[in-house]
Parts: structure tokens; sequence; C-alpha cells
């Protein structure tokens, strides 16, 4: 048996379609398809580009996308122009838009664009807490302003502190405090421009002085500002009212004119010398 198997003749092994992709068969294909001369010499190996077929190629290539780019930025700027989208639609479409801009654009025109980016954030921040500051420093100047003047019309004895507020508030402004040289100590305390007369000319002038002093200064000028202090009130007559009562002039005396009999009376009864009168005996 042994000796029939040596004396078999050989018989070759084959699979399906080898010779076509590799094996000794492929290449003899190509061997007879390719390996021989040919007229032309550039069919048997790799095509070699001039530079400027290159440059061709990469200028059709760039125009393609650019015209798609474009294209894509019309649909987007066209969808946007929608008014009835929602926020959340714009913002998507808007973030869209930018990430298709940023594909296309070159490393300096992506610098600029972030660059431009940045300083429009930076301003808009910059604008913001300047706006917080002039708030808060609003805020700062009108609970001090009205806070000094409030105090300095209840020290002394205003019927209404508010009106007092209300009459000096326009008048009122911060101003930096300084010492004796007129150097500035870097602190801000209210001043109020006040209306006042010139005692010996009595003439018009503008005075500042601080909101203690400026009240101060109403309470002493009672043919003004007389009905606005308790004790510019003629005792009896309005007493309890903050512009009922009669205030006296500047003799200390109140104008009889301006008083009905029954004021009059009561007047003479409990408060003759305001009328030029001695004060009667036993009292």
């Amino acid at each position: 048996m042994l000796c029939e198997l040596y004396l078999c003749e050989p018989l070759a092994t084959c699979y399906d379609n080898e010779g076509e992709g590799g094996g000794d068969g492929g290449q003899t294909d190509n061997a007879d398809q390719g390996g021989g001369n040919n007229d032309d010499g550039d069919q048997g190996g790799d095509r070699t580009f001039t530079q400027e077929e290159v440059n061709k190629f990469m200028a059709d290539d760039r125009r393609k996308h650019q015209k798609k780019y474009e294209t894509l930025e019309t649909s987007y700027q066209q969808l946007l122009e929608n008014e009835s989208l929602s926020k959340d639609e714009r913002n998507k479409l808007e973030e869209s838009l930018e990430n298709l801009r940023a594909q296309y654009r070159t490393k300096e025109q992506q610098a600029a664009h972030e660059r431009k980016k940045l300083e429009a954030e930076y301003g808009e921040r910059l604008t913001e807490a300047e706006r917080q500051a002039e708030d808060w420093q609003r805020r700062y100047t009108e609970s001090t302003v009205s806070r000094s003047l409030q105090d300095a019309a209840v020290s002394h004895e205003a019927y209404s502190p508010s009106q007092i507020v209300a009459l000096l508030r326009p008048m009122t402004k911060m101003v930096e405090k300084t010492d004796e040289k007129g150097r500035g100590l870097s602190e801000l305390a209210p001043m109020v421009d006040f209306p006042d007369q010139d005692p010996e000319t009595g003439e018009s002038v503008m005075t500042q002085r601080t909101p203690e002093e400026a009240v101060n200064r109403m309470k002493e000028l009672p043919e003004l500002y007389g009905n606005l202090f308790k004790s510019g009130v003629v005792s009896g007559i309005g007493g309890n009212s903050a512009t009922g009562g009669l205030a006296p002039g500047a003799n200390g005396q109140v104008d009889v004119r301006k008083l009905s009999p029954t004021q009059y009376r009561e007047i003479r009864e409990k408060n003759p010398e305001l009328l030029g009168l001695k004060p009667r005996r036993g009292r």
C-alpha cells in the first residue's frame, strides 16, 4: 500500500479564483497585462502631477467647500430671521452658525474673532460693573443725605421731619471734607447750598452749611420757616399743627392784623408779650 502511494502520479491542488488576486498565477497575469513595453510609458507606473495641476485641484476644492459654506450660512441666517423662534431654538441656531463659521476661518481670522469676542465680553462686564457702582453710590448718597437731614430736623423739634427733608434735599449734595488748609481728606459729607440773607445788607446770598447748621438757620428765620418748628408756634394757637401756627416776626411779636378776635383774646390771656403788652401780675 505504501508503494502504491509513492508510485501515484502527483496531483495539483487549487482553489476557486486563485490566480486573480495573488499567487503565481496572479503575478503571471499581471505580468502579461502590464509588464510588457507600452508606447505611452506613463501607464506602467504612478503618474506625477505638476505643481500647476495640484494648485488647480486645491483651488477647485476650496471653491467647492466655500460654496457649500456660503449656502449653509445663508440658510442659518434666513432661519434666524424668523421671529417666531423660541429662545432655545434661536440659541441653538446661533451656536450652529458660529461653529460653521469657525470651521472655515483661517488661523488669523480665528485669532481676530476670538480677540473681538473677548473685547466685547470685557466691555459688557465693565459696563455692568460701572452701572452697579453708580447704583450703589446713588443709594449711599440718598441714604446718607436723607438720614442727616432727618436727624437735624428731629434735634431742632420740627413738626414734620419729612417736610424738612423734602425742602432741603434738592439743595444737598455730597462734598469732600477739607482741612484748615483746604486740602481734601478723602471723606464725603452732606452739605446744603442754603439760600440765606445777609444780616447787614438784607440781600439774598447763597451759603454752604451742614444739615445741622441749615436746619438751625431755618429756625432762626421764623418769618419764613417758623411754622415748621414747635418753638416757632404760638402756644395755644395751632400748637398741634405744623402749618396752623402763627410765627412771631423779627421783633418777636405776632402780627395783630392776621389774628382773629378769638386768637387775639387767647394770646392776650396767655402770651400778652407777643402783642407788645406787659404780662399780667400774679402770673
